[in-house]
C-alpha cells in the first residue's frame, strides 16, 4: 500500500506541472524593461507586448525599471517567480555587467533565454572637416601618429564603446576613448568638430549620415547592415573577428518550466514574423532575428565571454 501511494503521488507531481503549463497564461504578464521609457529597448518591448496580448489572450504590460546601468530591473526579474509571468526584455548590458561591475545582485545563470528579438549595427563615423573618407585612412593616421585621434561613445561600458575598443585591439590601434553622457551630447560634439570620431547605433546616426553631416567609416561587424548596405563593414576591410552588433532579447527567471519558455518563444517568434511588425522594426533601425531559446542562450554565452575577455585585457570597469 505504501509503495502504491508513493507511485500515485509521484504521478500526480509529474502531471501537475504539465497541466499547469498547458493552462499558461491564465493571468496578466509583465515585461520588465530595465531602461527609461522611449528608448529602443522600450519601444520594441511595447511592440511585442501588443502582439503577445493578442496571441496569448492575456494582457501583457510593460514596466520600466531603469537605473544602475540596467541592473535594477534585471535583478527584479532574477528574483521573480519562475512561472513565465515576469519577462525581461533587455540589451547588451546583460552580457557585459558581470565583467564591468565587481558586485552584482544577479548573475547570468539566474536567467533562462527565451528569444533573440532584434539586432542593430554600431557605426564608426568621422566628424565634418576631418580628412577621412575611408576606414583605411583612419587606420593609417592612427598608426602613423598614435594618440592623434580620439573617439567618443555614449558612455563607458556601452556596447559602442566596447565595440570600438575591440576594433582597437584587433587592428593594433590606440585610439583613446572619450565617454559622453548619452548619444545626444556625442552627436553635438561630432557635428561641432570637437571630436574627430564617434561610435553609436546606426539608427541614431542614419539621418546625419544620409544628410552628409557625418561621414560613415564602417559598421563594427564582419558584414554590412541590411538596413544600410552602402556603409562598409569591418569585414570589407579584412577585419572579420570584430562583431559589435547590439541586440534586444527576452529572458525569464531560471527554472521556468520548458513548456512555458517554448510557448513564449513561439509567441515572440510569430510577432517578429508578422509583415507589419517587420516594417515597424525596420523603421526603428533594427533587424528581427528570432530563433530558438537554445540558439539565443548560445549567443548570449558567446557575447558574455567576448566582452569579459576584452574588459580584462583593456582594464575596463564601471566601479
Amino acid at each position: 500500500m505504501t509503495r502504491l501511494l508513493g507511485s500515485l503521488l509521484l504521478a500526480v507531481m509529474v502531471a501537475i506541472p504539465a497541466a499547469w503549463a498547458q493552462e499558461f497564461p491564465n493571468k496578466p504578464i509583465r515585461i520588465i524593461v530595465p531602461y527609461s521609457p522611449g528608448g529602443g529597448t522600450d519601444t520594441v518591448a511595447r511592440l511585442m507586448a501588443e502582439r503577445l496580448t493578442a496571441s496569448l489572450g492575456q494582457p501583457v504590460v510593460v514596466e520600466n525599471k531603469a537605473g544602475a546601468s540596467a541592473n535594477i530591473g534585471t535583478e527584479l526579474v532574477a528574483r521573480a517567480p519562475a512561472d513565465g509571468y515576469t519577462i525581461l526584455v533587455t540589451a547588451p548590458n546583460f552580457t557585459t555587467s558581470e565583467a564591468l561591475f565587481a558586485k552584482l545582485a544577479w548573475k547570468f545563470d539566474d536567467f533562462a533565454a527565451v528569444i533573440h528579438l532584434v539586432r542593430y549595427g554600431n557605426v564608426l563615423v568621422a566628424a565634418p572637416g576631418t580628412p577621412f573618407a575611408t576606414l583605411d585612412q583612419v587606420v593609417a593616421q592612427a598608426k602613423a601618429n598614435p594618440g592623434s585621434l580620439s573617439f567618443g561613445s555614449a558612455g563607458t561600458g556601452s556596447n559602442s564603446h566596447l565595440g570600438m575598443e575591440l576594433f582597437n585591439l584587433r587592428a593594433g590601434l590606440s585610439i583613446p576613448h572619450v565617454a559622453y553622457k548619452g548619444s545626444a551630447p556625442l552627436k553635438t560634439d561630432l557635428l561641432g568638430g570637437h571630436i574627430p570620431l564617434g561610435v553609436d547605433g546606426l539608427a541614431g546616426l542614419s539621418e546625419l549620415i544620409k544628410s552628409g553631416k557625418l561621414k560613415p567609416m564602417a559598421v563594427l561587424a564582419p558584414r554590412r547592415s541590411a538596413l544600410a548596405p552602402d556603409i562598409p563593414s569591418l569585414g570589407d576591410a579584412g577585419i572579420h573577428d570584430v562583431d559589435a552588433d547590439g541586440w534586444y532579447g527576452a529572458l525569464l527567471p531560471a527554472g521556468t518550466p520548458p513548456d512555458v519558455v517554448a510557448r513564449l518563444n513561439g509567441a515572440f517568434e510569430a510577432a517578429l514574423r508578422a509583415p507589419d511588425v517587420a516594417q515597424r522594426l525596420q523603421a526603428l533601425g533594427v533587424e528581427p532575428v528570432g530563433g530558438s531559446s537554445d540558439a539565443f542562450r548560445a549567443y548570449l554565452m558567446g557575447e558574455r565571454k567576448k566582452w569579459a575577455e576584452l574588459a580584462r585585457t583593456k582594464g575596463i570597469t564601471l566601479d
